[in-house]
């Protein structure tokens, strides 16, 4: 490394070191002003400060005979000092003498510094931060004695300073631990053994359902336990003291208002130098709402069975190898089989032969992590034929989050099959009419297009040039027919593709403020030319990253987005965005897009998303538009699975808004 780049990687851990100690710009403190008096009238000078260096300027956590908070780093003396040894001391007997400092403004101006001397301020870690300064308008002589007590009171200096600094660690870490604690619901305490005296965290309050200001005694935390585990717990405190073992116990405990909990306390023994049981350390832990799942899940299994038993639908257990240890009596029905003529047997003994490596391939997800997945499959029942099944696999994994258990309900979906197969030739015979219509609406709108590119192209040139007033007239005509005429064809283009389902989604990381920028951008020209207000708002509870399409969300934004703009003469345009979590790792997200605009009458609300329609037919001929916006905007948020509306106050404004399901990633 050269010796710049030793440099500036000393720099960079410098100004760390110094913006680690989290004591730049905090008020001033009494112990270091004593300091910097202490310092002037010990050496008899106007001034004295505690000086601390950072990137490009000099601050002052105390200062004597001087009015200003910080300067420049390069007008600094201090900034000199720091390039000293640590623990060193730069002494300027006449600045205005000295080729470094001669012409610094702080000595050339009237009654300007002659003398300095400064203590450069070292951190234990060996990074020099700042100094300890004198200054005087005269210049002095200050000896190696001077020198050596100036350093003694800057070492006091940066005791307080780091002091400073542990604090704030020590308060950080503190705060640290209550969260956890809160989140965790898990509080801790300990007990002085030679003193009893016993220390509680706010949780433990909490806990046992005592105010945070009460005097808390052992008596009375003892108190809250049952007769029977309150034994237990004076049980469990004479091993860990007697015998040294780590204890842990489930109990109920009664709170003061009555209530009961569950509750596993711990605990174990602290030692001294000499091997002597100087304290007693322990947590305990709020489990009522674990305590209490538990023991639905274990009514909630006793109904399943009793369910499993009597439904239609065939209920199985499988292992993570396919083997099944539990199958409901339906199957009879279904396959034709006894459940102990299958019981053990692997499931794809039971799966046509075409249709196995997808079961297999499904069984191998489920056990690598997948929660749950649907197959269509044909089973094959007991006298050869087969019968097509659709089949439900949720996993049941363990604490360690691996796959123990798959649960299979499967069902008859013969007749649905053969509706479906009548759906779809129905559907191929529409598809094909409509595919004909689509290639019939691409190429017209091909052929539109290319000329009246050139149409637009050609207005625009027009419009560069030095024109009449007539024919300048013109041509702002031409070119605004032809961008309408072109968002027209967009428009009967885009719903063509949607009616014919030839739209496909992306599914893809992004985030909703990412696009929530850009669609802003992109609007704000139109919505400052009216000289109208523009915010936008994104709930806290809205994921960084969703899994969708951004571009088609966009697309809606900006539609919705530009119906503000257009029909909002005074006022404003506000985005919000919120969200609310859906099963199997989901969030429905809310966009609304309010303006302060004409608005809508309700009965015209109701046919604002059918295509070709808008509130008014005069609006067209006043802002123009196809009606096919908001018609587009409902097809896409539709092909998402969301809903999409309107609440309108004539003469007021109106909000526009549309939900959808987006992903999270896993």
């Amino acid at each position: 490394m050269t010796a710049a780049g030793s440099s500036s990687e000393a720099e960079r851990a410098r100004l760390e070191a110094v913006r680690a100690l989290r004591i730049l710009d905090t008020p001033p403190e009494p112990r270091f002003d004593r300091l910097t008096r202490l310092t002037a009238s010990l050496f008899g000078v106007p001034t004295a400060l505690v000086s601390l260096v950072d990137g490009d300027r000099q601050w002052f956590k105390s200062r004597q005979g001087m009015d200003l908070v910080e300067t420049r780093r390069e007008d600094a003396f201090c900034s000199r000092a720091i390039q000293s040894p640590p623990h060193g001391v730069m002494i300027v007997p006449d600045a205005s003498k000295d080729p470094r400092f001669a012409d610094n403004p702080m000595v050339t101006a009237p009654g300007g510094v002659r003398f300095y001397a400064g203590a450069v301020l070292t951190t234990s870690s060996g990074h020099n931060i700042g100094t300890l300064c004198i200054k005087d308008r005269v210049p002095r002589t200050f000896s190696e004695a001077d020198a050596q007590r100036l350093r003694e009171l800057a070492d006091l200096v940066i005791e307080q300073i780091e002091l400073t600094g542990e604090r704030h660690e020590a308060g950080e870490k503190r705060r640290l631990l209550e969260l956890v604690e809160a989140v965790s619901r898990v509080g801790h305490w300990r007990l002085q053994v030679d003193t009893g005296e016993v220390t509680w965290s706010d949780e433990v309050y909490r806990i046992y359902g005592f105010p945070p200001d009460q005097p808390l005694s052992r008596e009375a935390v003892s108190a809250v336990y049952t007769p029977e585990d309150r034994a237990e717990r004076d049980a469990m405190m004479r091993r860990v003291i007697e015998d040294g073992s780590e204890e842990e116990f489930e109990a109920t405990i009664v709170r003061p208002d009555g209530e009961r909990r569950r509750v596993v306390a711990s605990a174990l023994r602290q030692l001294d130098r000499d091997g002597r049981v100087d304290a007693v350390f322990g947590v305990v832990q709020d489990i009522t709402e674990r305590h209490t799942a538990m023991d639905h899940l274990r009514r909630s299994e006793a109904r399943y069975r009793l369910l499993a038993t009597h439904m239609d639908d065939v209920v199985t257990r499988l292992r993570p190898d396919g083997r099944s240890s539990y199958i409901s009596p339906a199957v009879k029905s279904l396959l034709g089989y006894r459940p102990g003529e299958m019981a053990g047997r692997p499931a794809q003994d039971f799966v046509h032969p075409d249709d196995r490596l997808e079961l297999l391939k499904a069984f191998r997800k489920l056990s690598a992590g997948l929660r749950r997945c649907t197959l269509q499959q044909r089973a094959l029942r007991k006298d050869g034929t087969s019968v097509w099944v659709e089949t439900s696999f949720q996993s049941v994994i363990d604490e360690a989050g691996a796959t123990v258990e798959i649960i299979a309900v499967i069902r008859d979906i013969s007749e649905r099959r053969h509706l479906e197969e009548e759906l779809r030739e129905a559907r191929d015979r529409a598809e094909a009419a409509s595919d004909a219509k689509s290639r019939f609406l691409s190429n017209m709108s091909h052929e539109l297009r290319t000329p009246l590119t050139s149409v637009i192209g050609f207005s625009r040139i027009l419009q560069a040039r030095e024109l009449g007033p007539v024919e300048r007239q013109c041509a702002d005509r031409i070119n605004l027919a032809g961008e309408i005429l072109l968002t027209v064809i967009n428009d009967i283009l885009d719903y063509s593709k949607l009616e014919a389902g030839a739209v496909s989604l992306e599914q893809r990381p992004f985030d909703i403020r990412t696009v929530l920028k850009e669609a802003g951008e992109i609007i704000l020209g139109q919505i400052e030319e009216k000289g109208l207000w523009y915010s936008q708002d994104v709930a806290e509870a809205v994921p960084p990253t969703m899994i969708g399409d951004p571009g088609r969300l966009r697309q809606i934004l900006l539609n919705f987005l530009g119906n503000a703009a257009k029909f909002t003469g005074r006022g404003g345009v506000s985005v919000t965005v919120g969200a609310t979590p859906l099963p199997e790792n989901r969030t429905q997200v809310r966009i609304a897009v309010s303006d302060t605009g004409v608005g809508v009458e309700p009965e015209a609300a109701k046919l604002l998303f059918e295509r070709f329609v808008q509130a008014d037919q005069s609006t067209s001929r006043r802002f123009g538009g196809t009606g096919l916006g908001l018609a587009i905007s409902r097809e896409l948020v539709e092909l998402m699975g969301g809903k999409v509306g309107v609440e309108s106050v004539p003469g007021q404004g109106s909000t526009f808004w549309f939900e959808v399901p987006l992903g999270l990633p896993e």
